[in-house]
């Protein structure tokens, strides 16, 4: 059998821009994940504000 040699470690991950490869794979999973969570806050907040703007006000006789 073959005898494997000794594979290499990380020892950083630096985030930004590789001169090497190409960045377009990080740019797009954050644009993936910043858009995934636009989508579920969004439904959230206009939940809030709906059920904010739905509570009952007195009522006010503005007859003279």
């Amino acid at each position: 059998m073959r005898q494997r040699g000794r594979r290499g470690r990380i020892f950083a991950i630096k985030w930004g821009m590789n001169p090497n490869s190409s960045s377009l794979g990080v740019d797009v999973t954050f644009l993936l994940v910043g858009a995934t969570a636009l989508a579920i806050v969004t439904p959230v907040i206009g939940a809030l504000l709906r059920w904010r703007s739905n509570k009952p006000v007195a009522a006010v006789d503005d007859k003279p």
